[in-house]
């Protein structure tokens, strides 16, 4: 009887099951207090209900914790993604600047030593590896390697302003 009141308040078996044994072991404690003179159906019934509004407490009080705890930590995510993804004006003019810059960069370095510049592009744009490219320029993996690091000095170079200007550092 027990058991079927706490499954229809709670429509979860095993928290029925939870419910009920709880129950039993308050009514363990507390069978000091019963007095003989009333009846112990109601009584059992009364402690059950107890125990079914403390264990519905208990939940509340751990979703409003974890909720809060969610709540923080997305507030938190939120402030922290606004701050990274949100440009200034500042942010914007800078992006421009470092945009114009490379273009003027690349341009002068293609127009100088386009082999290189396309083989650059290669690697960054079309990310093709060291065998790849040694295929599309008919020469043996070693010499390529070779190659494709005087690719990327020649770059430094040409690029070189535009390195300090988005990372701080010299490009070559």
């Amino acid at each position: 009887m027990l058991y079927r009141e706490s499954r229809r308040t709670v429509r979860d078996a095993a928290a029925a099951r939870d419910l009920v044994q709880e129950t039993f072991i308050k009514v363990w404690q507390r069978c000091a207090s019963f007095h003989g003179n009333s009846e112990l159906l109601p009584w059992l019934r009364a402690i059950l209900r107890h125990t079914m509004l403390d264990s519905f407490r208990r939940n509340d009080r751990a979703v409003s914790l974890d909720d809060a705890v969610l709540t923080a930590e997305i507030e938190l995510k939120i402030v922290e993604l606004s701050a990274r993804a949100v440009p200034t004006p500042l942010d914007d003019a800078q992006a421009r600047q470092q945009r114009e810059v490379f273009q003027r960069c690349w341009a002068a370095f293609e127009r100088e030593c386009p082999t290189h510049a396309t083989v650059i592009a290669w690697i960054g744009e079309d990310g093709l590896d060291n065998d790849e490219i040694a295929q599309l320029l008919g020469r043996t993996p070693g010499a390529t390697r070779e190659f494709i690091s005087q690719c990327r000095k020649k770059a430094r170079v040409y690029l070189a302003e535009w390195y300090q200007l988005a990372f701080g550092v010299p490009g070559s």
